[in-house]
């Protein structure tokens, strides 16, 4: 009986600790993270237009929910944007199918109304403009768990607004090199390139339908587009006439493009394309101390890519890497109410065995070592 009753209180005492270690963990999680989380109530009567904190704007149609009662809903936007919330916020860029991404920004997006959650009603999209530049073929990927990262392909697509330079001219509109003024289309972002070299051959054709007069009268705006009465009139050289052709060709070298995605899916939302890497090596980490939790993060110093992994106690680590560029690994564990840290670079020329020697650190010097190339 004494032995029953050992047993016991030895499993309650494991498992308090091991409750204690999670805690700790969550604990410098959360202490590592930025804020940058909005939340807003409204009752939606009418569509409706959210701002989060780094730009993000949310367009929510009235009918967008299926399960709507008519009562108050929270809206929940957490914006990642930079390299160093990503880092901090404890983000992968990785698929489900073991595919590397750079990413162009995250985005977690929830609807409760009065703590039930909301159901986007089928048929219905909600759309998000984004407040940055993002990546040549990115797309949209999703993830529904809030600690394993592993994001999947969604059908969801990017678009971008580009002014509609061939249909300004016909009306004799100036975009500004700000982007304002004049008529914007609507693109997929993997036809950007396509339509922006149609819309150039385009604007050429209706030019050289105007006549020498309507040309000369407005001089002004063909000149601001790099395209003067010159061109048709034969004082300029063929080589002249070239180089204000290439100009010509360069119109949207200066606008200021708007990216936004429609989607029917709440949660986690990854902005990102996929990154091919240079080498997959063996990368074996050696321990010789024996502490509560590890974290190791990759960070690709090149690139907006970010793994991390968190491995419980080990002497021996092998982790498969996909090497891009120069990488900096940072682990960092947790032992007995003190944080350490070891950091190691690595490219696809690097050795690939490392001996982990954990020196002692404070919350605020990690985090200065987490973001720091």
């Amino acid at each position: 009986m004494k032995n029953y009753i050992f047993l016991i209180l030895s499993l309650v005492l494991l498992t308090s600790c091991e409750k204690e270690t999670t805690s700790n963990l969550k604990q410098i999680e959360a202490n590592l993270k930025t804020d940058n989380s909005s939340t807003s109530e409204f009752i939606l009567k009418n569509d409706t237009i959210l701002k989060g904190k780094l730009g993000t704007e949310i367009f929510i149609p009235k009918d967008l929910f299926d399960n709507y009662t008519n009562g108050k809903i929270t809206f929940e936007l957490k914006e990642f944007y930079s390299k160093e919330d990503i880092i901090l916020n404890g983000l992968s860029t990785i698929t489900d199918k073991d595919e590397l991404l750079e990413s162009s920004g995250m985005l977690y997006i929830n609807f409760t109304e009065n703590g039930k959650q909301l159901i986007i009603a089928e048929g219905k999209k909600y759309r998000a403009q984004l407040p940055n530049k993002i990546l040549d073929k990115s797309n949209i990927y999703t993830n529904d768990n809030d600690s394993i990262f592993k994001w999947k392909s969604s059908n969801n697509k990017i678009y971008t607004e580009i002014p509609d330079y061939p249909r300004n001219l016909k009306f004799l509109i100036y975009t500004k090199a700000e982007g304002i003024g004049g008529f914007f289309k609507e693109v997929h972002l993997d036809s950007v390139d396509i339509v922006k070299r149609k819309d150039s051959l385009d604007f050429v054709k209706i030019q050289d339908k105007y006549n020498q007069d309507v040309i000369e009268q407005n001089e002004v705006f063909l000149n601001e587009l790099g395209w003067d009465s010159e061109i048709n009139n034969g004082k300029l050289s063929n080589d002249e006439k070239t180089k204000k052709r290439k100009k010509l060709n360069n119109l949207y070298s200066i606008e200021n493009e708007v990216y936004s995605f429609s989607s029917d899916t709440l949660g986690w939302i990854n902005i990102d394309k996929l990154l091919e890497y240079e080498i997959e090596k063996n990368i074996q980490f050696k321990n010789k101390v024996n502490h509560d939790f590890y974290c190791v993060n990759l960070v690709y110093l090149n690139n907006n890519s970010i793994l991390a992994y968190y491995p419980n106690e080990f002497k021996i680590l092998n982790q498969k890497v996909k090497i891009k560029g120069e990488m900096k690994i940072i682990i960092y564990s947790y032992h007995n109410d003190k944080l350490f840290y070891d950091t190691f670079y690595l490219d696809k020329n690097s050795k690939t065995n490392f001996e982990i020697n954990l020196k002692e650190t404070t919350l605020e010097k990690l985090k200065t070592i987490l973001i720091t190339p």
